[in-house]
């Protein structure tokens, strides 16, 4: 059965031609070695510096440009591809490459970030803090991607493709903002852009093993194979893979507890308000994780008691702070 799904999902049966151009194509490895770790670090140098300015610019369409130059999926896949071959030299070379496109990146945007530090505040920038707090979803999101990337990469009929899975898989980002929050000695938000980084590393790792294994690479192999190197490979790829899981998990949580707690404050809020002359801007959570109300208007407030009193054991004894902007001095767009 696995045979036929492999044939199909490649196309063809896997002969040692084939074994050798995705040996070309993903290992670092034969007469041109030192030339594609000099072009794969060049490559991932420029990718680094440009996710950092785009980062700091708070600007997509940069950070986008970024990840499809970024090289960085490439020894992520020729790892996978080694662990499903059994080929330990290629594992580890394709470690140490990974490691240290990983150490580049993160450098890369420490140091391109310390002169600016003082006209920037990474907790303000969206582009910086959407990549602090990785959820499951992120990890579903990874596997998926994972599998498309090996697809793609075993496939030259569907290489084309490669640009969205590196668009889709965030790689060198993440790694950048590590550096710019280490820059700025934010060191909690940095490990929770680091996680989201091992997130994808290992999900690549897991899904590019399988698909290559079910694609039937594993089983020619130009190489002396170990099966018990292909095992501890898989092994540890996927216990590192299920300890992520669990902070994915509790940040996941975290994240659904604060928008309900939101939804539940801002629609109290617009009772508690009816008939004033007073409206709500916006409900956040704050670092401090209180409830931040912002409201807009003139004259007297109702009872903070009223409010206090219809969200009571609904926001998990949160506190609400309440931020006052009076009319006279503010105007809302209507747009």
């Amino acid at each position: 059965m696995w045979e036929s799904i492999g044939t199909l999902l490649h196309g063809d049966p896997v002969d040692k031609a084939e074994v050798k151009r995705m040996r070309d194509l993903v290992l670092f490895e034969g007469p041109d070695r030192n030339k594609k770790v000099l072009k794969f670090f060049c490559l991932l140098i420029l990718a680094s510096g440009i996710a950092t300015y785009g980062l700091l610019g708070d600007s997509v369409a940069v950070v986008i440009g970024a990840m499809i130059i970024a090289p960085l999926m490439l020894p992520i896949v020729g790892l996978a591809f080694s662990i499903s071959a059994g080929d330990k030299l290629s594992m580890k070379h394709s470690l140490l490459i990974s490691i240290g496109g990983i150490i580049t990146a993160i450098a890369v945007g420490f140091f391109l970030t310390l002169p600016l530090i003082h006209f920037y505040q990474p907790e303000n920038i969206e582009q910086v803090m959407v990549r602090t707090s990785p959820r499951l979803l992120d990890l579903l999101a990874a596997l998926i991607t994972g599998f498309a990337g090996a697809f793609a990469m075993s496939r030259h009929d569907v290489s084309d493709t490669l640009p969205g899975v590196a668009i889709a898989i965030s790689l060198v980002p993440p790694l950048a903002n590590v550096g710019i929050l280490l820059a700025s000695s934010n060191y909690s938000l940095a490990m929770g852009s680091m996680l989201l980084f091992m997130t994808n590393y290992f999900a690549i790792i897991i899904t590019g093993a399988v698909l290559f294994g079910i694609m039937g690479f594993s089983k020619v192999s130009i190489m002396q194979q170990s099966l018990s190197a292909k095992r501890k490979g898989i092994t540890l790829a996927l216990v590192i893979l299920i300890l992520i899981s669990v902070p994915l998990a509790y940040t996941g949580y975290n994240i659904f507890i604060d928008h309900s707690i939101t939804n539940t404050v801002n629609d109290a809020s617009n009772v508690w308000l009816n008939g004033s002359d007073y409206e709500v801007i916006s409900t956040e959570i704050t670092s401090d994780k209180s409830v931040l109300l912002r409201i807009i208007g003139d004259g007297e407030l109702p009872a903070l008691e009223k409010l206090e009193e219809d969200v009571n054991g609904k926001i998990h004894g949160r506190k609400i702070k309440i931020e006052v902007v009076h009319s006279s001095t503010y105007h809302l767009d209507d747009n």
